[in-house]
Parts: structure tokens; sequence; C-alpha cells
């Protein structure tokens, strides 16, 4: 977690993506935009050691009073990685973050001490700051605490057709709200750490489980929201002119590897791991 000095205030007492909700009231806004991620890709063979090291090393951090903290999840499908993410309001409060952990000796004594061991065990680190689109993004904020699984899409959009992603992200929000549908979403585009026009969809889920409901979700009431078979086919054009490439991915929580808040470890105390002195809420 070679960014960990960069993952510092994500106060994890609600969500920064969203997810499957019971009803559809207004949703809450979002007070995570901006994303910190560092993604770390493991070199075969190493990931137990890795796991091992990135647990003591949370630990360290929890045991020397981080004041905010970070949610570790690594990949189910697509390439092996590691992501350790962390939100804030506004770059400002981010900066004072930063000084806050340097400042802090036990925390920059933990990166000394940790740091200098993933050479042995990455093949690759980088880290990428993301900036909410609330004017794409549908739904209110979940306890983040009863999640254990992200989809997370990234979508590569051409040069010069931003608009046009925008546009066909917009008619989706749309449908979901003239349909009143029961999913939520993030939408969160790349500012540093990935190239131009890269944007990321989160969606939180209990399980993998959950992907059962898709269909049900998006029902026929949503593809009339859509504009029926001819706005799916919109849809189609518009995306073959803008949509340079798009993944979807799943990862899973890694709570041993995570530092949380304690109203988000107390929703469930033994999947989270307790072990340290908890942050205040």
């Amino acid at each position: 977690m070679s960014h960990r000095s960069m993952l510092l205030a994500l106060a994890l007492a609600s969500a920064v993506p969203t997810a499957v909700r019971a009803q559809t009231p207004a949703p809450a806004p979002n007070p995570y935009r901006i994303l910190s991620i560092g993604r770390e890709t493991v070199k075969p063979g190493k990931g137990g050691a890795h796991d091992k090291m990135e647990a003591e090393w949370a630990h360290a951090l929890a045991n020397g009073k981080m004041p905010y903290g970070f949610l570790a999840i690594t990949s189910m499908t697509g390439a092996r990685e590691n992501w350790y993410i962390s939100g804030y309001p506004t770059y400002t409060e981010y900066a004072k973050m930063a000084k806050a952990f340097s400042d802090n000796p036990a925390l920059m004594a933990a990166g000394k001490r940790f740091d200098p061991q993933e050479s042995d065990l990455l093949s690759d680190s980088r880290g990428m700051m993301l900036l909410l689109r609330e004017d794409l993004s549908y739904g209110p904020a979940v306890d983040m605490g009863t999640m254990r699984v992200f989809s997370i899409t990234r979508t590569s959009v051409r040069p010069g057709h931003g608009s046009e992603f925008e546009d066909a992200r917009k008619l989706i929000k749309q449908a979901h709200e003239t349909a009143r549908l029961t999913d939520s979403y993030s939408v969160y585009e790349a500012t540093a750490g990935a190239p131009a026009g890269t944007f990321f969809v989160f969606v939180a889920r209990k399980s993998v489980g959950d992907l059962d409901d898709a269909p049900r979700i998006h029902n026929a009431e949503y593809i009339a929201a859509l504009g029926g078979e001819d706005g799916r086919k919109k849809m189609a054009a518009m995306a073959a002119n803008y949509l340079n490439g798009s993944q979807t991915d799943l990862y899973s929580f890694l709570p041993a590897q995570s530092v949380v808040s304690a109203k988000w470890a107390a929703s469930d105390p033994t999947y989270w791991k307790v072990r340290a002195t908890p942050m205040a809420p």
C-alpha cells in the first residue's frame, strides 16, 4: 500500500459508492466528492505474503490513531489488483489530512517499516484521483458496513466525445428516476492517474448474489422509461460514437487490510476484525 499516505480521509460512517436500497427517497448529498485510490498488482506467488504484510500495516495505522480510514478491496475478476480507497469532500480537506498524517510520528514510522517490503511483493503500484459526477449518479448512500462487494465499471471515452457519454448517462439516470428503480450507483471521472476520458461507475453490494436482482430491477418499466426499443437503439448508437472501451469487474472487501470507523465496524465487528482502538465515528 505504497500510496497509503494518500489514503486519509474516508470517514466511513457512510458510503462513497451506493447500493441497492428498499425505497427511493431523495438522495442524501454524497460527502465524498474526491476519491484517492492506490492500485497494486501483486507478483504471482506473493499473494499470501502481501496479505499478511498489508494486514499488519493496517493494524499499525489503527494503533497509531489514524484519524481517518480507507477501504481495501481485491479483484474477483479481471486483472489481479488490490485497491485502497479513501474519500473526502474537497482537495483542501485532502491536503489537511495529508499534513495530519505526516505530522503523526506513529503513522510515519509504520510507513517506513512496511513500505520497503512492497518492492518484493508488487509488480506495479499506482495512484488515481477521481471526482464525483453527481449529475450522472443515482441514489442515496447506504450503510457500507453491511456491504461486501463492489461492481466497478471502467469506461474509456473517445477524445472529443465526452458530451455524448454524459448525455447517455443522463438518459440512464432519468430512466432510473422515472421508473423509481431500487438500485443506486456513483459515477466518478478520473482527474489524475488515468487517461483523460476515464470514468468509473461504483455499485456496492451485500453479496455477488445481488446480481440476480438485475433483471427484476431493470424491468420493462425501465426499458419503457428509456424509450422502449427505439430508446435502446439510440443508446447503442450513442455508445458506438463515444465508447473506446468498457469493462465491469467485481471486487471483494478486505476487512483485515482496511481501517474503518467505529460506526462502520459496529455493524459487524466479527467481519471487520476490529483489533485496535476504533476511530471516532
